[in-house]
């Protein structure tokens, strides 16, 4: 096409396009179509699917193999070298082991040590559970050095009991429930610590002389709870335990960084920190100062037994604490629930949540009287203070 725009120049102008083809006819009929549309549905809704799906998480792992041959370095030095040493256990134990040969695999070799551990002829590792078992219920093991079972340990007050606890343990498939039930529920653990129900003055007399640190039961030993127990109780009574099994743990602390991590405990007055301790995420370098003050263990470290002290900090971060403060008023709202409770419904209460027994009269009417001139909330406040709340008699 030619334009001269009026002074006499012509100019060709050509236009490219894309040429637009017909759609060529299909076979297709209408219900092959309408199953291309519902298999085109589905893949979209599997895709969601997909796309809702976590990444699954990466763990550490090793790739079995052959371990390289390992020999004696004889006076340490690398650069001579003596025997080949095969697989085998610590001599000093004097139990026969068969963990492979110098040409089994790693995978080979660790489950030889898992039957080994676990074999009938090895009692060890059964009388270590068990005595960590008892320590656990008695504060003290039948050996008192419960990581400790060799020549520097303590000898076991009760030999004869801890290899038969021991035996009972492998008879019932290693389940630690069932020594828990059957140490739980024998005469010695239901004993009372106050022995002057049961027992005359003159056997106490001859107990307390020839068994003074009680090592051979005649009475159960009063313990305190520890710093987990003890604060998981505090919310179980208060009616804020969060019983919610698995998942990630809660932290209660704010996390800040500067010239290094910096861990700044907040007080647990959120539903999301009321889970078990169990629960609690610790940090190694930074231990929540409540819960040190009643002799809770520095993760960083090894504890076997944990130390038990008695200190005025105990009872004064008992005392006024702030998460005390906060749980003895939702212990105070728990108690008046219904608006109809008289004072003495509200203390009888109170002592059965507390204590597990009804008041007796006299406390009933101390009770009453600090409702009276306190508050509902400072009667719950100083039964968390009891001994008898804090203590297992």
């Amino acid at each position: 096409m030619a334009t001269d725009n009026g002074n006499d120049i012509g100019h060709d102008q050509i236009c490219f396009a894309d040429a637009v083809l017909r759609p060529p006819a299909t076979n297709q009929t209408p219900d092959d179509l309408a199953t291309v549309t519902t298999l085109k549905q589905r893949i979209t809704e599997l895709q969601q699917q997909v796309d809702l799906l976590q990444t699954p998480e990466k763990i550490y792992a090793i790739n079995a193999e052959t371990p390289p041959k390992i020999n004696v370095l004889l006076r340490g030095n690398p650069e001579q070298s003596g025997d080949e040493v095969t697989p085998g256990t610590v001599s000093c134990l004097h139990m026969p082991a068969s963990l492979g040969t110098t040409d089994s695999t790693d995978a080979q070799r660790r489950v030889a040590l898992a039957d080994w551990i676990v074999s009938p002829q090895n009692p060890l590792t059964a009388r270590v559970i068990v005595n960590r078992l008892w320590h656990h219920h008695f504060g003290v093991g039948i050996v008192d050095t419960p990581s400790d079972f060799g020549l520097g340990g303590g000898r076991p007050s009760h030999p004869e009991l801890l290899d038969w606890l021991a035996l009972q343990l492998q008879a019932n498939g290693w389940s630690l429930k069932s020594i828990h039930r059957l140490i739980c529920l024998s005469a010695t653990y239901r004993q009372a610590s106050n022995s002057t129900t049961d027992r005359s003055e003159s056997e106490r007399h001859v107990a307390q002389t020839v068994d003074a640190d009680n090592r051979y039961l005649w009475r159960q030993n009063p313990r305190r709870l520890d710093a987990e127990s003890l604060r998981d109780g505090v919310l179980a009574v208060s009616g804020k335990l969060d019983r919610q099994m698995f998942g990630p743990g809660y932290h209660d602390f704010d996390y800040k960084e500067e010239y290094a991590p910096v861990y700044t405990y907040i007080t647990a007055d959120r539903p999301e920190l009321w889970r078990r301790s169990i629960y609690r995420f610790v940090v190694r370098t930074s231990p929540d100062p409540f819960l040190a003050t009643l002799d809770c263990p520095n993760a960083a470290n090894l504890s076997p037994t944990r130390n038990v002290t008695t200190t005025a900090l105990q009872s004064l971060a008992l005392l006024n604490n702030e998460f005390m403060l906060k749980q003895a008023e939702y212990f105070a709202a728990r108690l008046v629930e219904n608006p109809d409770s008289t004072p003495t419904e509200q203390v009888s209460m109170a002592f059965r949540s507390a204590f597990g027994r009804q008041p007796s009269a006299a406390e009933s009417t101390a009770s009453i009287a600090l409702i009276e001139s306190a508050g509902l909330a400072e009667l719950c406040r100083a039964l968390l203070n009891t001994n008898e709340f804090v203590y297992i008699d």
